[in-house]
């Protein structure tokens, strides 16, 4: 993927994080975040940062796999599209 690809998923990305939100689970213990809106995408993690983490990098990889497949229906956040 261009450069100037990878650069607006980065940017989108970061204004998708965001709007995460982090809740704590059980089994196994640790949070999980989500984005309201985004079927599919979330992260697991031990701690809140490290969920948050791994939240940006699986969006970063769910975005890129969209546009590969010529999907177009990833919702713009904070007016990054």
């Amino acid at each position: 993927m261009g450069t100037q690809i990878e650069e607006l998923i980065g940017q989108w990305t970061e204004a998708a994080v965001s709007y995460a939100t982090i809740e704590p689970i059980q089994d196994p213990d640790g949070m999980v975040a989500v984005i309201s809106g985004l079927a599919g995408p979330w992260a697991f993690g031990e701690t809140k940062e490290a969920a948050l983490k791994e939240l940006e990098s699986v969006l970063r990889d769910w975005a890129a796999i969209k546009l590969a497949d010529g999907d177009d229906d990833i919702p713009p956040m904070k007016g990054k599209r």
